[in-house]
């Protein structure tokens, strides 16, 4: 099941993860493994948790939260993947909320021990890896940039990666079959400049299909 939120909150900068994170622990058997990632979007999750399954692909259960900028407030999901309501995901994702991180995506693996832990201990056992997981992994404190989410021909790849290099965006692919899609994140006052670079530089080739601050 997954549970989803979207919070407001006007901010200037957010904290975020600098690098991937990992820790693990044990209750009555049982393996958690988790994973902190710094993403930017819902779209970057899907890859990644796929990623994590292909990693793990004999493990019991892949329970993850995220909890990402939209605009000028966040987007938060979790999932249990199968496990009780509310014994994992929810957990996981209290432990991002409490340490007010954004851009965050965290998941934590399972493999079965052998002996059921209840409810209670289930949750905390989420809780607590999810909170270790978070605290070995480095964060740093950025400022909200504004969202331009691409798509284009394939062709048209290395024109994103170039005039983003020149402004200085970041660059994230979005996943698709039939075409390239990018997310990119740069300093909001660079937006008009930037897409006047893209569609010049591809002959409007380059399609903006959202942009957001």
């Amino acid at each position: 099941m997954v549970n989803d939120s979207i919070a407001s909150k006007a901010v200037n900068e957010f904290r975020t993860p600098a690098e991937p994170g990992q820790a693990q622990t044990r209750v009555l058997g049982s393996r958690f493994l988790g994973r902190a990632l710094p993403v930017s979007s819902e779209e970057n999750v899907i890859p990644l948790l796929e990623a994590e399954k292909r990693r793990y692909h004999d493990a019991t259960h892949w329970c993850f939260a995220f909890s990402v900028c939209v605009g000028s407030g966040k987007l938060e999901k979790s999932s249990d993947a199968g496990e009780p309501r509310g014994t994992a995901g929810l957990p996981i994702l209290r432990e991002i909320q409490k340490r007010e991180i954004t851009d965050c995506l965290v998941i934590v693996t399972r493999y079965f021990g052998g002996t059921k832990l209840g409810r209670g201990n289930l949750a905390r056992a989420y809780g607590e890896c999810a909170a270790l997981t978070l605290d070995a992994t480095p964060i740093m404190t950025r400022k909200i940039l504004a969202v331009l989410r691409l798509e284009c021909s394939f062709d048209d790849q290395n024109t994103v990666y170039a005039v983003a290099h020149r402004f200085q965006a970041r660059v994230d692919p979005v996943l698709a079959a039939d075409h390239a899609g990018f997310t990119l994140l740069f300093s909001p006052e660079l937006e008009n400049s930037l897409i006047s670079v893209l569609i010049e530089e591809s002959r409007g080739r380059i399609r903006v299909i959202k942009n957001e601050t």
